[in-house]
């Protein structure tokens, strides 16, 4: 076998991480149910994402004592997963992205039998995990959060205060 090179790992990892979270949440909630399901990803995601925005701030180099700096590391993951959106102000004090799409989002809207799930997820993964990445990345910060896709809206915003 040849040896690998970043683009065949990143190859790799790319194209499995989503599979890897759409297939363990259906193979669960097979096993429980829905809403036991929904618990176990709520807590996997706040475990894996305090990690992943350590090293993402450590690997920018982020201010998080700044909005500016804190919305740097969401948008270094945004970036990654290939999330698309606009970044409107980047300041000391307040910072404001628009999302206009999410993959997660797009994989649940392709599948008719995950497109109703979509407002729970939202409200039931989404928001807490957004609180919980602010709190994490820099606890005297806050996020202000006025429109969502997944409650059938055209975008999700997200402005931090810090």
């Amino acid at each position: 076998m040849r040896e690998l090179t970043k683009d065949d790992r990143l190859f790799y990892f790319e194209r499995n991480f989503f599979t890897l979270d759409g297939l363990w949440i259906i193979e669960a909630e097979k096993a429980t149910n829905f809403d036991t399901a929904l618990k176990i990803d709520l807590a996997v995601w706040l475990k894996l994402l305090k990690t992943a925005y350590r090293r993402i701030k450590e690997h920018v180099e982020a201010d998080t004592t700044t909005a500016a700096g804190i919305l740097d590391v969401l948008a270094f993951r945004w970036s990654c997963e290939k999330w698309t959106f606009t970044i409107e102000k980047s300041e000391r004090h307040e910072a404001r992205a628009v999302v206009s799409k999410c993959p997660y989002k797009e994989i649940m809207d392709r599948n008719p039998e995950r497109k109703a799930l979509v407002p729970r997820i939202c409200k039931e993964i989404c928001v807490p995990i957004y609180d919980d990445a602010i709190a994490t990345i820099n606890p005297k910060a806050r996020i202000e959060r006025d429109s969502f896709m997944g409650l059938g809206q055209l975008a999700c915003t997200f402005t931090i205060k810090a």
